[in-house]
């Protein structure tokens, strides 16, 4: 009779993640995609509760692969279910800016807005009133896109900043001008201002 390993805990579900993360540190997209949806689609009522906190990093692994390949919308969904899942407030300043980035690369500037301004919620929970603009800058600077980018009133200059900041999300070669940032930045402040006031 052979002895029981009780240290081989080796589980499916667990096996995919690991993949996927490994995928992801090696920037291979489609590896990465593939082993988060399978270990995403593996998870049971009967998953071990280590392997259940690899839910979130995994999801977050998902979406960011899909942006990676230009798939926005599987990404925001991604982002959604990410946001469901988060905890922490870290967790859900994170889960909320990047599906409020997604929503407003497909063109959901409502959501986007929603997204952020939940995203600053949490983030300026610990944070003095005097220093939001400059701790969470780069959270009001895409605020201030989203709001001044859906707006009729838009020039033809801040047209083409809202392509070149488009370009500048992805992490594609752009010419955006980054002496705007502070422009946007109080164009996030004063809704965030607005909506903290509302709640």
């Amino acid at each position: 009779m052979h002895k029981l390993n009780f240290f081989n805990t080796s589980n499916q579900t667990e096996d995919y993640f690991q993949k996927a993360f490994l995928a992801d540190d090696n920037q291979e997209i489609d590896e990465a995609i593939i082993n988060a949806e399978k270990g995403l689609d593996s998870i049971t009522d009967k998953t071990p509760r280590r392997v259940r906190k690899m839910v979130l990093p995994a999801t977050l692994v998902l979406a960011k692969n899909y942006t990676k390949k230009l798939d926005y919308e599987k990404a925001l969904q991604a982002y959604r279910s990410a946001i469901n899942l988060a905890k922490t407030d870290m967790e859900k300043i994170n889960a909320y800016e990047a599906a409020g980035k997604l929503a407003y690369l497909t063109g959901n500037y409502e959501e986007a807005t929603s997204h952020y301004l939940q995203s600053l919620h949490y983030a300026t929970k610990n944070t003095s009133k005097d220093k939001v603009l400059v701790v969470h800058s780069q959270i009001l600077h895409e605020l201030g896109h989203v709001i001044l980018d859906s707006h009729p009133s838009m020039t033809e200059e801040q047209k083409k900043q809202a392509e070149e900041f488009r370009k500048y999300l992805i992490g594609h070669p752009h010419s955006y001008d980054l002496t705007q940032l502070p422009f946007y930045r109080e164009i996030g402040m004063d809704l965030l201002k607005e909506y903290t006031i509302l709640t």
